[in-house]
């Protein structure tokens, strides 16, 4: 690119004007900024992003002679029309804008209303974002910055230390709702109105079916293939094709729809989603990232699609019920921490409940994260579409079966766990 292409981000999107960047420099550095260039850092890996195109840029400004920059991760809506509609962009990056400009800002003015010694920052700061349903893009500051970074053995599964990382960040998290829930509900019910689910979920929704359901028959039939392989004439191989059918998209509804103990949730908390502060090897810190699937639902949702998507057999095994009790023990003493008493908004009793009630829902999700998860990036999905119509996404999105008994142990093992736990 010549030199003159670094003045303008306009073949990002015609709505990243440089008036609007000199705005948010302004904004971001609390004194007058002017946007000067912007500078290429990197790409993200291939398969990392299906809803949106993803580049990590540098955003330079001059504030009266002197230099000042934000390095950010530019998300936009993808420009080909084909792929923005059959993976329905526009919802997505709407509800991701939602969350950042509506929902977390109110989350944080309430927690800085209490005193809390380690208050929740597990996720990126917004810099720039607009929406429109054709020109969406959000700038986001770039945790690399902070020494954050992503997990690399995704193919694996984690370790207990991010494990644990993981559980506190989510728990810190769900926490904020509770309290919020139970202190200034007319707020809560205000902030829930800004992502998709109040009324229908973004993923989960009768008005979806036809969307999803030759997608599901696919993800289902790989999922039935690992545990035929690995599990032959098992009461595994009978129980997960009882599980797997196409009604069970009904239970999915029923699961993002049931408001009982609902807070804000995360909605994709797989292991790509969050990034990691390390010392010494070690994950000591971790950010959230890429709420364009938020929903307002149990936060056992996040907790259980968590596990059976990011976690093995091995791991479950011998620390299941030790992160359970771990997530319980953050998220009770910051919900008192916030002014709330827990056993009165969400006992232990009642988390261990919906765990068993809700442990189905992250089983079903694995069978759609497992496949993509352990696919080598050279194997990603093909992002690439021709044309200006919606199509099917089973037409793109054909996640091939397992090569490996390694990625059909992954998966079948989640159905040996739900169906041991007798969750399914």
């Amino acid at each position: 690119m010549a030199a003159e292409d670094f003045k303008s981000l306009l073949q990002v999107s015609p709505a990243l004007t440089n008036e609007l960047l000199s705005e948010a420099l302004t904004d971001w550095f609390k004194e007058p900024v002017t946007f000067t260039h912007w500078e290429y850092v990197g790409d993200t890996g291939k398969g990392d992003s299906y809803m949106s195109e993803v580049i990590r840029i540098k955003i330079n400004g001059d504030a009266n002679g002197t230099s000042k920059l934000v390095q950010v991760v530019l998300k936009n809506i993808p420009k080909n029309m084909c792929r923005r509609l059959t993976y329905r962009s526009e919802e997505f990056f709407g509800n991701e804008i939602n969350f950042y400009q509506k929902v977390i800002p109110k989350l944080l003015e309430f927690q800085a209303t209490k005193n809390i010694a380690d208050p929740f920052t597990g996720f990126t700061k917004l810099f720039l974002a607009y929406s429109d349903g054709l020109n969406d893009f959000i700038c986001l500051e770039d945790a690399n910055v902070e020494s954050f970074g992503t997990h690399t053995l995704r193919q694996e599964g984690i370790d207990y230390d991010h494990c644990k990382v993981i559980m506190k960040t989510l728990a810190q998290f769900h926490a904020i709702s509770f309290a919020m829930r139970d202190q200034n509900p007319e707020l809560l019910n205000r902030l829930s109105d800004a992502v998709f689910n109040t009324y229908y979920d973004i993923y989960y929704d009768p008005r979806l079916r036809d969307w999803y359901k030759r997608f599901w028959k696919r993800i289902c039939g790989i999922a039935i293939d690992a545990v035929e392989k690995e599990y032959p004439n098992s009461i595994y191989l009978e129980k997960v094709k009882e599980f797997a059918v196409p009604e069970r998209y009904e239970d999915m509804i029923r699961a993002v729809r049931d408001k009982s103990n609902a807070v804000m949730c995360h909605g994709d908390s797989w292991t790509n989603n969050f990034l990691f502060k390390y010392e010494e090897n070690r994950p000591v810190d971790a950010k959230i990232i890429d709420f364009q699937l938020t929903r307002y639902a149990s936060p056992v949702l996040d907790v259980v699609l968590f596990i059976y998507a990011c976690t093995d057999q091995v791991l479950r095994e011998k620390y299941y019920d030790e992160l359970l009790q771990y997530y319980y023990e953050v998220l009770s003493a910051r919900i008192r921490e916030l002014g709330t008493d827990p056993d009165r908004v969400y006992s232990r009793e009642t988390f261990m409940e919906e765990v068993k009630k809700y442990s189905y829902f992250g089983l079903a999700f694995s069978f759609e994260s497992t496949p993509l998860i352990v696919l080598a990036p050279e194997d990603a999905v093909n992002m690439n579409m021709e044309g200006d119509k919606e199509l099917d996404i089973e037409d793109f999105w054909q996640v091939p079966p397992f090569k490996t008994k390694e990625g059909r142990l992954r998966e079948a093992n989640n159905v040996v766990h739900c169906v041991d736990r007798g969750y399914i």
